[in-house]
């Protein structure tokens, strides 16, 4: 009897189903580091997508990913072709010359917060530089304006000045040879919560930044075009898609 079980143990692994075959599509192509900042290119080679995750080297932090179609089937070339410090917020171009896509991301290297990004499709790489055109603060909250007039792009940066709190980033198209600046034209405020209506005047476009002023929350910025009544809205949780 022992003899029989033994033999019995024996053969088990012998009838076992056989394992499972899995085909690995998605890979890392790519790595950049800029200060904090840490940006990695992954890509699924079953649909020719390609992706940049975007996350900061503190503590409790959390990633932001955005995809596109990669143009030669796989990975990217990332650059960095400009930067602005700020007190304590950091924005960086980041351009992919492979995939002819920009995007913008600003960030805090505080533990707890995560970076904003945004991203567009590149047009004239000669002209790779960002320009800050406008600055405005109103109570808590901190915007400014970044040109990128080599591709007729504009963005809007907000950050709430207060402990723990992530930037948010929203980019639009620009008027070529632009002019104006930042204004606030009304603002309302209910309880904990202060909304602020602020016009970028070079390119008629209205940004509705909502927040409350408590350690550990973000500004959301709502923007759209007065001239069009267009309207396009962005959260610091999700990315807007490039078509």
């Amino acid at each position: 009897m022992k003899r029989l079980l033994g033999l019995v143990m024996f053969c088990l692994p012998l009838v076992s189903p056989a394992a499972t075959f899995e085909e690995t599509l998605l890979v890392q192509t790519g790595k950049m580091t800029e200060g904090d900042l840490v940006v990695r290119n992954v890509t699924d080679l079953g649909s020719s997508k390609t992706c940049l995750v975007f996350y900061v080297k503190t503590s409790g932090t959390s990633p932001k990913t955005f995809c596109y179609h990669a143009v030669s089937g796989f990975g990217a070339k990332l650059n960095q072709v400009g930067h602005i410090k700020a007190d304590d917020l950091v924005i960086r171009k980041i351009e992919d010359t492979k995939n002819n896509m920009s995007c913008l991301v600003a960030y805090v290297s505080t533990p707890g917060t995560s970076p904003a990004v945004d991203c567009y499709a590149s047009k004239h790489r000669f002209k790779d530089q960002m320009v800050e055109s406008g600055h405005l603060r109103e109570g808590d909250l901190d915007v400014r304006l970044i040109v990128d007039p080599g591709n007729a792009k504009s963005c809007m940066v907000s950050y709430v000045r207060t402990k723990g709190t992530n930037p948010a980033v929203v980019c639009y198209d620009s008027t070529a040879g632009r002019k104006g600046g930042l204004r606030q034209v009304s603002q309302l405020k209910e309880g904990d919560l202060v909304v602020r209506k602020i016009v970028d005047t070079g390119s008629n476009e209205a940004c509705l930044f909502s927040y409350v002023s408590t350690a550990g929350t973000s500004s959301h910025l709502y923007c759209y075009s007065e001239g069009r009544r267009a309207a396009a809205a962005v959260s610091p949780g999700s990315v807007p898609k490039t078509k």
